[in-house]
């Protein structure tokens, strides 16, 4: 039974086969020119799959995860027009990646949950969604949820925008060291900090983390809560000030064994920018 309401006429294979056969015979859907891109963030795999192919088969350009990290990882290499998400996600919760994407401007945010209270629904619009819908949801409505936010929501072309403030440990650790300018670099494995001078430290597990986060986002603001779940952390369980205090033995040490002050500042209320030296 499809999780798709409104019958076997609304089963998005159904709308698939039709297109199939209407193309053999010479028919089918015509070829549409810059698809809308959407990215469904969907831990139920089953349902997953069956809104990636009943969208596919509506024309929209998809790509599923099963949670924030997956989709962050697509976000850093490739720019979407609007963002389908789950609320009970495991690990990072919808709400919480609604706020982290109200930042990047062009994409539209449409929650996607069986969560039916008032409250909720009031916060995913507070938070950053332009559209809330509940599960099970008529592949129309998604469909025509899809266009409407993105019309709203979507300039020409796609957004230019970047995403400052997500980690994504596989873009530092690459075949070469990461450098901040030509005199700070991390080395591969993220484990010695070293200056120009040829000085070098060695980092904690901790410390390895943090710059890893900072070193793929050079001169670009990192939020603190991000910052706490690179060290592996839930932001809502982790104080501040062991964050605080972190970066400041990690600035007492660059400092000792490097004879430079490292280029991390504070921006209050936010979060730290590794600056260019």
């Amino acid at each position: 039974m499809s999780k798709f309401e409104g019958g076997q006429a609304d089963d998005p294979r159904c709308d698939a086969a039709q297109s199939r056969e209407a193309s053999e015979h010479g028919g089918g859907t015509p070829v549409v020119e810059n698809r809308i891109r959407v990215f469904l963030v969907e831990d139920d795999a089953d349902l997953r799959d069956e809104l990636e192919f009943g969208l596919t088969a509506q024309a929209f350009e998809v790509v599923g995860f099963p949670g924030s990290r997956e989709l962050y990882r697509a976000l850093l290499r490739q720019q979407c027009d609007v963002v389908v998400i789950d609320v009970g996600l495991p690990g990072e919760d919808g709400f919480s990646i609604a706020t982290t994407l109200e930042s990047l401007p062009g994409i539209g945010v449409v929650f996607l949950t069986a969560r039916t209270s008032i409250e909720d629904r009031v916060r995913g619009l507070t938070v950053g969604g332009d559209a809330y819908l509940l599960k099970p949801v008529d592949l129309r409505e998604l469909v025509a949820t899809i266009r409407a936010v993105h019309r709203r929501v979507g300039a020409p072309g796609r957004s230019g925008g970047t995403l400052p403030a997500l980690c994504d440990d596989a873009v530092l650790l690459g075949s070469a060291s990461s450098s901040v300018g030509p005199a700070w670099s991390l080395s591969e494995e993220g484990w010695t900090l070293a200056y120009c001078n040829g000085r070098s430290v060695q980092l904690t597990s901790a410390e390895r983390l943090l710059l890893t986060c900072l070193f793929a986002h050079l001169n670009q603001v990192v939020e603190r809560d991000l910052l706490v779940e690179a060290l592996g952390h839930r932001a809502d369980y982790y104080l501040n000030h062991r964050l605080d205090m972190v970066v400041s033995r990690l600035r007492a040490k660059v400092s000792k064994h490097v004879g430079q002050a490292l280029p991390l500042r504070v921006v209050r209320g936010v979060g730290f920018i590794l600056s260019l030296a």
